[in-house]
């Protein structure tokens, strides 16, 4: 496997670049959510398996994505051609995910969560103050490359209270269930040859978790229940 990127054989990989700009100044720090994956993880990926692959890619991805302030740094893609999408909506560039972060543009506006209500800091304090650590793993691999299908798990222990500003005044807020909320979704991600992403397409139900997270909701914090989703509304859309 010398041929390939260390970011598809190393899922720390990007962690090693230290000359690059990194948000709040310093490499993040992956320690604990590392060790809640191999203790919680449903499924193990042979060594070189597609599924191996495949994982460390993302997982590298969602570091630089997270964490790394330019595009042009970020080596999991190809920023010249990179664009994303969440159940079909209209595509969106690398720069407008960095500008409000992974939760916002993965969420969007939803019943449960507003992306336009929430900048990145925001967000990324909601999940890390409610949720013990959030791990991610590849559960399927349906084709390889240049065309990657794969089914995901997310998930994590509730063990703090839930806080969201719905705008208008209004926020949902919940006490921890002490319990794992999980989602499920499909991803298709397109590489070159370089195996950068340049297009990403996700398709879930953005809702699904904070429904889990929200279970123990105060009355009146919310009306009614809480239905399906049909996939939340893109904060870049008007």
């Amino acid at each position: 496997m010398a041929d390939l990127p260390d970011f598809m054989t190393n899922p720390n990989a990007v962690l090693n670049d230290k000359d690059h700009e990194w948000r709040y100044g310093r490499v993040p720090d992956y320690k604990k959510v590392n060790e809640a994956y191999e203790l919680e993880k449903t499924v193990t990926h042979e060594e070189g398996s597609l599924g191996w692959l495949v994982s460390n890619l993302v997982k590298n991805w969602e570091k630089e994505m997270s964490y790394k302030l330019r595009a042009d740094q970020i080596r999991t893609i190809n920023p010249e051609k990179y664009e994303f999408s969440v159940n079909g909506h209209e595509f969106h560039t690398v720069e407008e995910m960095l500008k409000i972060g992974t939760y916002n543009a993965l969420i969007g506006d939803t019943e449960l969560y507003k992306a336009s209500e929430s900048n990145f800091s925001d967000s990324h304090k909601l999940f890390k103050r409610a949720l013990r650590t959030f791990s991610w793993e590849v559960l399927e691999v349906y084709s390889g490359p240049p065309v990657v299908a794969f089914k995901w798990r997310h998930w994590g222990t509730m063990v703090g209270d839930l806080s969201v500003n719905l705008g208008d005044g209004k926020k949902l807020e919940a006490p921890a269930t002490n319990e794992v909320v999980e989602s499920y979704g499909i991803t298709v991600a397109h590489v070159n040859e370089k195996f950068q992403v340049e297009k990403l397409e996700t398709f879930y139900d953005p809702v699904d978790l904070l429904r889990q997270m929200s279970k123990n909701k105060k009355d009146g914090d919310h009306p009614g229940e809480i239905p399906a989703s049909t996939g939340g509304k893109c904060p870049f859309l008007p």
